[in-house]
């Protein structure tokens, strides 16, 4: 029997961010988990995998879509479909209208819905700013509530950043063209809260917060004389 914890949470946030519910023939529930095979293979073996194989109670095999550089874990799992289906997250098009339950914020798991978000439709971008690496956190998605919550909770929690709409809409090719929306958290000691608070789970992001930990300063080649 499943049950709200932070396994669940944390599925949640990674199908907020890159995943969906499909009723394939009004009758197979398939879960549906895209990543990049250029950056998500580290993050789909250590973290994803184990991750369904616990939900399941059985290993779950991803596959590679060499065609579009892809990688997908594609299955079928009524109960599991039923549970987190329950819990609001619809089946097909996510839209723009979903958010986060009310039952992640009661047994205190909203961080990590964030950690599984942030993992698949973050970023944390290092930026070379005069010799000095210059850190953000941010998303861009079309679930603007969604959105809305994480920011909110995360500048309860003491980080510092902003909610707000693109200004033009952008055309994605597995949303549309939608009004996107994002939240953007600059500097180290937005970077140092979200690491110690939230935590980052995607391996790929992890080195980011190494080398930056290791260089925030660097050197730039002196212009030959």
């Amino acid at each position: 029997m499943l049950k709200v914890n932070r396994d669940v949470a944390l599925l949640y946030g990674i199908l907020l961010g890159d995943g969906c519910l499909s009723l394939v023939n009004g009758k197979s529930k398939f879960i549906t988990i895209t990543g990049s095979l250029d950056n998500d293979l580290p993050f789909f073996e250590d973290v994803v995998s184990p991750l369904l194989e616990r939900l399941c109670n059985k290993k779950i095999n991803f596959r590679f879509r060499k065609d579009c550089r892809a990688i997908e874990f594609n299955f079928v799992n009524s109960q599991l479909f039923d549970y987190i289906h329950s819990l609001g997250f619809p089946i097909g098009k996510k839209g723009t209208e979903i958010t986060i339950p009310k039952l992640f914020y009661e047994n205190d798991l909203i961080k990590f819905v964030i950690q599984g978000f942030v993992a698949t439709d973050g970023s944390l971008v290092l930026t070379d700013n005069n010799g000095t690496l210059y850190p953000r956190i941010e998303a861009h998605a079309i679930c603007k509530f969604a959105l809305e919550q994480m920011c909110y909770y995360l500048n309860k929690v003491g980080m510092s950043g902003h909610f707000y709409q693109c200004k033009r809409s952008k055309y994605y090719s597995r949303w549309g063209k939608k009004e996107i929306f994002r939240f953007q958290f600059n500097g180290r000691k937005n970077l140092l809260l979200f690491n110690d608070l939230i935590g980052f789970i995607n391996p790929s992001y992890k080195l980011k917060f190494d080398k930056y930990m290791a260089l925030g300063r660097i050197e730039l080649p002196v212009p030959a004389s």
